[in-house]
């Protein structure tokens, strides 16, 4: 393994655990079993660190969703089950990998500027057919053509869902703030997956559509 690749293994859980402005170099090295120097000799500036920790996480998340995602995507109509599977793609792989989430809504909940570079990064290495939002926004328009999906604005639409993601990972903090005794927590984050994609087709579905979705989750309770 390369120095630098020991560098970004070791940025991540730190900047996971104390965010951007509380980790430390020193904390980075140690980790990494690294001279501190070294690492200001490979990426100059912690800024400049944590702009490569955001390009690789989002790198890996594109490996992970991208293919199946535009799978999903391009070679069904069922619109219902498609949302239904790429909101559950994302919440899965995001749920498993809980330091690439903190350090993501760390960026975006901070505004940081770092976070757009990444993007357009990502962008310019993937291509626009492998762009798993992009495949999402063109296949709601179709949906909206098809007269399947209400005519909505598209990319509000796109933030709402992204906002319905984040809170996901942030339903521990969400249920404690508002005295919500869970048992299981497993069980309470599945429902909240159920709840998310119930609320985003409810809300985008035309009426006639609406109600396939609760003969579905009728059928799903009889059984």
């Amino acid at each position: 393994m390369t120095s630098r690749q020991r560098i970004l293994d070791a940025a991540i859980p730190v900047f996971a655990r104390k965010g951007r402005y509380g980790a430390h170099m020193e904390d980075i090295a140690a980790l990494a079993h690294i001279n501190k120097a070294m690492i200001y000799y490979i990426f100059h500036s912690k800024d400049e660190l944590y702009l490569e920790v955001l390009k690789f996480v989002l790198s890996k998340a594109n490996e992970s969703i991208s293919p199946v995602a535009a799978s999903l995507l391009k070679n069904r109509s069922d619109y219902i089950a498609v949302i239904s599977d790429y909101i559950s793609l994302q919440l899965d792989f995001f749920s498993e990998n809980q330091n690439y989430t903190k350090i993501l809504v760390d960026a975006m909940s901070s505004g940081a500027e770092e976070i757009v570079q990444a993007v357009d990064y990502l962008n310019d290495m993937v291509g626009e057919e492998n762009d798993p939002m992009l495949n999402l926004k063109q296949f709601i328009e179709r949906g909206k053509a098809a007269g399947i999906i209400r005519d909505i604005d598209t990319d509000q639409l796109m933030i709402s869902i992204i906002g319905m993601v984040i809170i996901y990972f942030l339903s521990k903090s969400i249920k404690t703030a508002f005295y919500i005794e869970v048992q299981d927590e497993q069980k309470f984050l599945k429902e909240r997956k159920e709840s998310i994609i119930d609320l985003v087709l409810n809300s985008i579905l035309i009426t006639d559509t609406k109600k396939s979705i609760r003969k579905r989750s009728n059928k799903k309770e009889e059984i």
